[in-house]
């Protein structure tokens, strides 16, 4: 009896424990954004960066740029010399995974490095060769800095929380990609284009009991390229894939994520803590967001003039503006919308 009543004060405290370690990578990450814009005065971009362009690595991460900025150097290093290492560094780093991520401690064989905390893409997909307007993470020489966050730098997102793909052998067929169904925290469906002309009712609607797909065969994305490497959420730390170093703040944190390509996706915050995620702002302040957040207008489209770059800010078919949410409007650098935590 003793047990039963100590286990769960023990198992609470253990989260507790993992949650601020959580919390802290997050921040010092954040804190690598900046001393990386103080050097560069600009943030890195999402894809194509400057430095990766001239270096020949131009599809590296915004993530592979911060690493001199956390102690990893010579990782960084090691791109001068292969530009595909973001398809065969398999180096684990402890400082991009939150130790309440039940896939993040796990050893793979042939895995790239994974992350458990990824950039804000705002509410507004995008794609490798166009810009996302109201994220800080441009595509290309855009040279977005602190002045682009016109939303205020502790009224707006950085970085957040999600959990890394579950790739284990039981849920991982190595013959035939991924399998069907599963924990839809950890996995990516397919089938569902999120475009910025579709409407995130379509992707949240995939969400059934006990964090399920409601429909268990449920198409998930392929998860193998031709070097037996994941292409899933978080499995590759160095790789502009939205998937993997992306979350769009658009459906609640612990929803569905959806794909229709490899460039377009709808990410979904999530995590292992009880009713939310961490994540971090532009001040470098931690915060933890509820799953209960406010989100709205999610059957509706954000229309798009008939071209992928959609205007400055969210408008519906009939070209009236609207917002999808706080939720929204946190992750946006220039909504003009002040809204807070």
């Amino acid at each position: 009896m003793l047990i039963a009543l100590l286990l769960p004060a023990v198992q609470a405290a253990r989260e507790a424990a993992r949650r601020m370690q959580c919390s802290n990578n997050i921040r010092q990450l954040a804190i690598a954004v900046q001393n990386f814009h103080g050097t560069h005065n600009r943030f890195p971009a999402f894809h194509d960066d400057p430095i990766g362009v001239q270096k020949k690595f131009g599809r590296a991460s915004f993530l592979a740029f911060l690493l001199p900025f956390f102690e990893q150097t010579a990782v960084y290093e090691g791109f001068q010399e292969n530009t595909e290492i973001f398809r065969t560094s398999q180096q684990k780093i402890a400082s991009l995974l939150c130790p309440s991520d039940p896939n993040a401690s796990k050893s793979m064989p042939d895995t790239p490095t994974w992350t458990s905390y990824r950039g804000s893409l705002a509410d507004l997909s995008g794609e490798r060769h166009r810009s996302a307007p109201r994220s800080w993470l441009s595509i290309g020489a855009d040279n977005r800095g602190m002045q682009s966050i016109t939303d205020g730098t502790s009224n707006t997102i950085m970085l957040i929380e999600g959990l890394v793909h579950d790739c284990s052998e039981s849920h991982f067929n190595q013959g035939s990609g991924s399998p069907t169904g599963g924990d839809y925290r950890m996995r990516i469906a397919y089938g569902v284009t999120p475009y910025y002309n579709q409407i995130p009712d379509r992707c949240l609607s995939l969400k059934g009991p006990n964090k399920q797909f409601a429909n268990p065969s449920q198409q998930t994305l392929n998860g193998l390229d031709d070097n037996g490497h994941g292409h899933n959420l978080g499995t590759r730390a160095w790789d502009s894939v939205p998937h993997c170093v992306g979350i769009h703040t658009l459906m609640p944190p612990n929803s569905p994520s959806c794909h229709g390509d490899w460039w377009y996706a709808w990410v979904s915050a999530s995590s292992m803590h009880p009713g939310g995620v961490n994540a971090v702002m532009h001040d470098c302040a931690t915060r933890f967001v509820p799953e209960t957040i406010n989100t709205q207008n999610l059957d509706k489209a954000a229309f798009n003039n008939g071209s992928w770059d959609p205007p400055s800010n969210v408008k519906d078919d009939q070209g009236n503006a609207f917002s999808y949410g706080v939720w929204a409007e946190l992750g946006a650098i220039n909504s003009g919308k002040s809204v807070n935590l």
